[in-house]
């Protein structure tokens, strides 16, 4: 399907020739994510606050009004979350990172565990930052490879004695984006209420999750509908808004306990701003409203979902192996064996011809698409440019820096 918008503003892409990037990558010691992102033609690293957003958000950016406290694109945003989500208390925050902070201070002590399908590297910063523990439990059965494996769980809640929450991830970040189903959901949600635990969603991909479901099942039901359904099974939900929220910076927390929403608000006092802004001003409080309403377009939805797919078909046909099914933001390249370091260096050398830069993720090359930005035409650039370069001799690459955490975003590397 064609895009299903037309393009209003345009913006150049940066041309930087072969040996300035070849001086960059040794700069940056062959790490992908330290790059400058000037010396990039094309930016598949992260699909997080890349987006575009529309004439109307960026409308309504203008016409927001700056004040302090009882904005009124707070009540508009909580309102329009509200209708979607079904909680009844909402707390805007400055993105998905300080949400995790603020609600894991709030609701761990040391030496809780946390469960999870599958923990993105932040959020495990996060939980051990206060020295408790996080538990992946990812399914091995398609098509729904977002799942939580409940044997898994159900061993887990009756093994462990100190579990304090569930995460469910939307979809689930490792692999490109897989999707979690409603039936495993709501299976999760039952056997957290049985012990007590809070369910905890982390919706950051919440339309790209509901529109795979809808086509994995061919359900009749509408996106918004599925996403009720998401929803209700959760205690307690959160959002990076820069992802399918389509816009640059924001996020939210919703709770259905007025104790816990009142102990938030405190504590978004004491590390964001007040309350009603939440650490962002009222224009990107405003594009956050918008956006939530966008997000639920199935032909925008529809479009997205199949450019990743377009990106992995150029890939495959041109005998890259990819992580399958593709997920829903992001086409993961699996490395070839025997070589250590894989992807870094693959990342490396489509840089160093090309200038396009994906991101390492595991042991995967992530090529994850902004949404709104890039068209199949740079899309199949992309799936040549990549393809060539995984056929070719890449760089053996030494590792010179092991960090204490977070290796895919800090490691540093020299070639042999």
């Amino acid at each position: 399907m064609h895009e299903p918008y037309r393009i209003k503003v345009v913006e150049p892409l940066p041309r930087v020739a072969r040996r300035k990037r070849k001086d960059v990558l040794r700069a940056v010691a062959y790490n992908p994510f330290h790059i400058p992102a000037k010396y990039v033609t094309i930016d598949l690293v992260s699909d997080s606050g890349t987006g575009a957003m529309t004439a109307r958000q960026w409308a309504a950016m203008i016409e927001a009004r700056e004040d302090f406290a009882g904005q009124k694109s707070f009540e508009a945003f909580v309102e329009r979350t509200q209708r979607l989500t079904g909680f009844p208390f909402i707390q805007p925050v400055h993105q998905g990172r300080s949400a995790e902070n603020i609600l894991f201070k709030l609701l761990l002590k040391p030496g809780d565990i946390v469960l999870a399908n599958a923990h993105f590297e932040t959020t495990r910063g996060n939980i051990e930052a206060l020295h408790c523990r996080a538990v992946d439990l990812p399914s091995e059965h398609p098509p729904f490879l977002g799942n939580i494996d409940i044997d898994k769980l159900n061993e887990k809640m009756r093994e462990l004695k100190r579990v304090k929450l569930v995460i469910l991830t939307l979809t689930n970040n490792i692999k490109g984006g897989q999707p979690v189903s409603l039936k495993n959901i709501a299976q999760t949600r039952s056997i957290a209420r049985k012990y007590n635990i809070n369910l905890v969603l982390d919706a950051s991909r919440f339309a790209d999750n509901a529109y795979l479901i809808k086509e994995i099942e061919k359900s009749r039901m509408s996106v918004a509908a599925i996403c009720k359904r998401m929803f209700r099974s959760a205690d307690i939900l959160y959002f990076s808004n820069k992802k399918d929220g389509l816009v640059n910076i924001g996020g939210c927390i919703g709770v259905r306990s007025r104790q816990l929403y009142d102990r938030l608000t405190y504590e978004v006092l004491r590390q964001e701003a007040y309350p009603t802004s939440g650490g962002l001003a009222a224009r990107d409080v405003a594009a956050m409203t918008l956006g939530m309403e966008d997000a639920m377009n199935e032909n925008f939805l529809r479009t997205h979902i199949g450019g990743i797919r377009y990106l992995a078909a150029i890939l495959k046909e041109n005998r890259v192996e990819v992580f399958e099914p593709v997920g829903g933001h992001a086409v993961a390249v699996i490395p070839k064996s025997g070589h250590r370091y894989f992807s870094f260096a693959l990342a490396s050398q489509v840089f160093l011809e090309t200038g396009i830069r994906g991101g390492v993720f595991e042991e995967y090359y992530r090529l994850a698409v902004p949404r709104r930005v890039y068209t199949r035409e740079q899309l199949r650039h992309v799936g040549e440019s990549v393809s060539k370069a995984y056929s070719s001799d890449l760089p053996r690459l030494r590792l010179i820096n092991r960090p204490r955490e977070f290796f895919n975003f800090f490691a540093r590397f020299t070639t042999v």
